[in-house]
């Protein structure tokens, strides 16, 4: 059997955990029946409401830093200027999610260019995983709670069903970049259209 090379890019941030209290009080309004998500009743999510009236804007006062620390982390934080926005998602037992990427978002003015996810309050089973067209998958160690991981925001995942009771609390979001500064000058031989330097005799 030929071992796959499916390698998605995608890099392990940080584990960062969020209060007792903080976690309880998302799931809660979560379970409201305002969340459901219309084709899979065990999945509850904030997605398709506003941010202004979603029940995890107090979590920005987290996300802020913490995507500020993501941007450092690629080089990334003084070259450019970014937006970001989040969503939360709880999973009840059977509750999964299909196979998609998040180019393409609604509801927001930028592109994204970078997706993560945090796994604020989860179960030992690992449901999240990358997947692409021919069926490969890869199922990332990185899932206990606390655990945050980035990706480009094209690459395909999915969530897989949930086989136990246990509520199991994700955020996930997009980091588009609004703009760049130069990072350098060239000052040498003036470049073809392939950026290859010109040579004259």
């Amino acid at each position: 059997m030929t071992k796959s090379k499916f390698k998605p890019p995608y890099w392990y941030h940080d584990n960062i955990k969020f209060s007792d209290e903080d976690i309880n009080k998302l799931k809660n309004s979560l379970l409201e029946e305002q969340y459901n998500n219309k084709d899979i009743i065990e999945h509850k999510t904030s997605y398709n409401h506003h941010p202004n009236f979603r029940p995890d804007r107090f979590l920005n006062k987290h996300y802020k830093n913490i995507i500020d620390d993501i941007t450092k982390k690629v080089g990334i934080y003084h070259l450019s200027k970014y937006d970001y926005f989040f969503w939360s998602q709880l999973y009840q037992i059977n509750g999964y999610h299909g196979p998609h990427n998040h180019t393409g978002e609604k509801g927001v003015d930028f592109n994204a260019d970078i997706s993560w996810v945090h796994f604020l309050d989860v179960p030992e089973q690992k449901c999240f995983r990358f997947t692409d067209t021919k069926g490969n998958i890869l199922v990332p160690d990185e899932q206990s709670s606390g655990d945050i991981i980035c990706f480009p925001s094209w690459v395909w995942h999915e969530v897989v069903p949930l086989e136990t009771d246990y509520l199991r609390l994700v955020t996930a979001g997009n980091i588009g970049f609004t703009s760049h500064d130069v990072l350098y000058s060239y000052d040498g031989p003036p470049l073809n259209s392939a950026g290859i330097k010109k040579h004259y005799t």
